[in-house]
């Protein structure tokens, strides 16, 4: 009978009433995987593989020659941990960015000193910090250059950590490991403890601001060279922070051998990843390519606020902060030539009008295990945040999304799929 059965399929594809594909498939109805791959387009196995870990380079900041020294990312490990960098002694790196959570906190927005204060309501989601070293523009909005000077911010933020320049660097220098770790890196320490005034940065209070400015501008740029080289060798420890292998990335390597890989993905995953990767389907791959599953550019997706309690505009005051940073990559503390500097170089700075309410894609790498979603938290798992790319939410604001509705099977399709781009 099957042998009957074969003749006759042979027989309507020699009269071509039977694609040759379906043909394939059904003569191998006992290997999923050859009708697997024989489904997949050329193309399709192009976009896929893109999304491999395996062609992710290596990361490169020019404005940081520290970032691949093993004595900065030993010291910047230590430093991302020390809740004595804050100003309560309470609060480290690691109390937003928590390793067990994926280097993220697990709330809707960040809580870090002031918690409970509301005169310093927290505005934004923290997104993690792996895969960190390979994205150009740090925050939601863009609006630091680098990661050695977005280590930097959260010290002196009066939401975060509430510290100071200063009081970092009396850190480096009452610390015996951490002086001996630093000047190792960096070369001696320009001052000594009773040089050093109290209390003094351009970013805090009214009376830290005085005590700043009363110091002279020599002193100023000692300081902040040190406060860079901290910034530096926590920028060479998160660089250390590659994401790891997933099941994608197994199906990936299969697939580009050639190899079975039905024992990787599901059927529902397998139906996922071709749906993310059909742009006459979805929208996915526009933003969320490459190993990273990001592009890092910014997009407006009707998620900023214009008006209320909480305004967030997004990337159009990202650029004029990033610009204007004294620790940006033009900066007199960054490593790099200016011709080095393109992302500030070749930045569209006429351009603020189209950057208002976009906000930086983040990456796909271990998503499931990132919750809550969008820069303020407002999703709490991602079928709410596919819901709101299909529907393509109704704003007053103008929006790129475009409508693409899935059914209910291709949400479960596209939800699994996500989910085989965390760590097993």
């Amino acid at each position: 009978m099957l042998v009957t059965s074969l003749n006759t399929l042979m027989s309507l594809v020699r009269l071509r009433l039977v694609p040759v594909r379906a043909t394939l498939c059904a003569l191998l109805l006992f290997n999923l995987a050859a009708c697997q791959q024989a489904d997949l387009s050329d193309r399709e196995k192009k976009r896929l593989l893109s999304l491999s870990l395996a062609t992710l380079q290596a990361p490169r900041d020019p404005s940081n020659r520290y970032a691949d020294n093993t004595d900065a990312q030993r010291l910047g490990e230590s430093l991302f941990f020390d809740k004595r960098l804050s100003s309560n002694n309470e609060v480290s790196c690691a109390t937003c960015h928590i390793p067990e959570k994926s280097f993220t906190d697990g709330l809707a927005r960040a809580q870090a000193q002031f918690e409970t204060d509301p005169d310093y309501p927290a505005l934004r989601n923290t997104p993690t910090v792996i895969g960190s070293a390979w994205q150009t523009w740090q925050y939601w909005d863009g609006r630091r250059d680098s990661l050695w000077s977005q280590a930097l911010t959260p010290i002196e933020a009066p939401t975060e950590m509430a510290g100071n320049r200063v009081a970092v660097a009396r850190l480096v220098l009452s610390d015996n490991d951490y002086r001996t770790q630093y000047e190792t890196i960096f070369g001696p320490l320009p001052y000594n403890t009773a040089q050093l005034p109290y209390d003094a940065t351009p970013m805090g209070t009214q009376d830290a601001k005085r005590h700043w400015y009363q110091v002279s501008k020599p002193m100023q740029t000692k300081i902040n060279q040190t406060f860079a080289n901290v910034g530096k060798a926590l920028a060479a420890y998160q660089s250390t922070l590659r994401p790891p292998v997933t099941r994608f990335d197994r199906f990936a390597e299969q697939l580009a051998a050639g190899e079975s890989y039905t024992d990787v993905l599901s059927k529902l995953e397998y139906q996922g990843a071709r749906l993310f990767v059909n742009e006459k389907k979805t929208q996915c791959l526009e933003c969320h390519n490459g190993p990273l599953l990001s592009n890092g550019d910014f997009h407006n997706i009707g998620s900023a606020t214009f008006t209320g309690d909480q305004i967030d505009f997004g990337r159009i005051l990202g650029v004029q902060s990033a610009m204007i940073d004294e620790f940006n990559c033009h900066g007199r503390y960054s490593d790099a030539e200016a011709r080095d500097c393109t992302h500030l170089n070749f930045m569209n700075q006429s351009d603020f009008v189209h950057t208002q309410g976009g906000f930086r894609t983040p990456t796909l790498r271990g998503v499931a295990d990132t919750a809550p979603y969008f820069h303020d938290g407002r999703f709490t798992d991602l079928r709410q945040v596919i819901q709101h790319y299909t529907t393509a939410v109704s704003t007053e604001q103008p929006t790129e999304l475009r409508q693409f509705p899935l059914s209910d099977k291709e949400t479960d399709a596209l939800q699994a799929f996500l989910k085989t781009l965390s760590p097993e």
